[in-house]
């Protein structure tokens, strides 16, 4: 989640709406400059759901969506690459990547 807010505060920024919270969210929903993001977006909410509905008790469970938040931020993904175009501007990026890798690494599959 991490990284995720770090792209979606970057992206914001980039389009200068970083400083209002309303537009930024009605963007993440349905404007297209964000919707290389609703790929992570959605994995995000999908983990939480089940995570509320009690059905992540151990890694077996948890493996579709490490491999799926491998996929999606792998080297050449779009997230990857936007990533990379947005970080010069936003530390915080490389940080949460080098983070959300070191969790799916202790996490395997």
């Amino acid at each position: 989640m991490d990284l995720h807010r770090a792209l979606l505060h970057a992206e914001a920024r980039k389009v200068g709406i970083a400083d209002e919270p309303y537009k930024m969210l009605a963007a993440a929903l349905g404007d297209e400059r964000f919707a290389w993001l609703k790929p992570l977006s959605d994995l995000i909410v999908t983990l939480d759901e089940a995570g509320a509905q009690g059905t992540l008790p151990d890694n077996t469970a948890l493996a579709p969506f490490v491999a799926k938040a491998r996929d999606l931020t792998a080297p050449g993904s779009l997230v990857y690459l936007r990533a990379g175009a947005l970080a010069p501007e936003a530390p915080g990026i490389r940080e949460a990547q080098a983070t959300l890798a070191d969790v799916l690494g202790m996490l395997g599959a």
